[in-house]
């Protein structure tokens, strides 16, 4: 009889496991994988930034017909931005931002005349400088931990100054060649740039940015002001339209 008691309880064992096996599958567990943490983006950051501004070369050198003193791009910025992320909105970040800079041409050597048709030379240059400030709104994207991938726009307004410079070393020749001095023209415009930055973030409060921008000039004075008191229609449609690159370093809180 033992034995008989034996074998029943071998031949009913995988029965046994097939109905725990069936009882556990039943059980009310939610079987789908856990998600990770949706990643943030959040800071409060200032500092330096770097660009070059690349314009069209013949609006640059508009204003005059002296080939040999044209002005090359790109026009190379240097500025700063402060930028805070909105807590009530998520991984939306604003700021303010101010930059400016300038190009200029080589300085090349012109014979001119005085009264007495004696010949003096006078050295010109042709200079253009720039100053653009502004609001800045951006999204931010966090693909991976430290990393963001920010798009939005930058908006605002600057001026322009074009100068001509004539001079001579001799300041007896200036007296006598009215030629020589400085051609001002100045101008204000508005401008929206839309652009896509690269954050890595290599502290907590250090992040390093590459950015890429299009500036677009809109709004802009109608005639220049001609050394500060008159008014001027040379280059009526000058724009500061044109590819934007640089970088940057932010310092404060970085959260992403």
């Amino acid at each position: 009889m033992k034995k008989i008691l034996i074998l029943m309880s071998v031949l009913m064992l995988p029965m046994f496991l097939t109905a725990q096996d069936d009882e556990i599958d039943n059980l009310p567990f939610d079987n789908e994988p856990l998600s990770d943490e949706t990643r943030t983006y959040f800071v409060v950051t200032g500092g330096l930034t770097y660009d070059w501004l690349m314009i069209n070369e013949d609006n640059l050198n508009e204003f005059c017909d002296c080939d040999e003193i044209g002005l090359s791009g790109p026009i190379q910025l240097i500025g700063g931005q402060g930028n805070v992320g909105i807590p009530w909105v998520q991984n939306l970040r604003i700021g303010v931002f101010g930059y400016g800079g300038s190009i200029e041409s080589n300085q090349v050597d012109r014979p001119m005349f005085n009264s007495q048709d004696s010949v003096v030379y006078g050295s010109l240059q042709n200079n253009l400088t720039i100053s653009m400030f502004g609001f800045s709104f951006h999204y931010g994207y966090v693909p991976f931990e430290h990393f963001a991938i920010l798009g939005g726009i930058n908006a605002g307004w600057g001026d322009i100054t074009h100068e001509l410079f004539a001079s001579s070393t001799t300041i007896d020749d200036v007296k006598q060649i009215s030629a020589f001095g400085t051609d001002k023209l100045e101008k204000n415009y508005f401008f929206a740039m839309p652009n896509i930055q690269l954050e890595y973030a290599v502290k907590s409060y250090i992040i390093l940015r590459a950015e890429a921008s299009y500036n677009l000039t809109f709004a802009q004075d109608e005639k220049w002001t001609h050394n500060t008191i008159g008014t001027s229609t040379v280059n009526p449609d000058f724009n500061l339209d044109g590819l934007k690159v640089g970088f940057g370093v932010m310092i404060g809180l970085a959260n992403f």
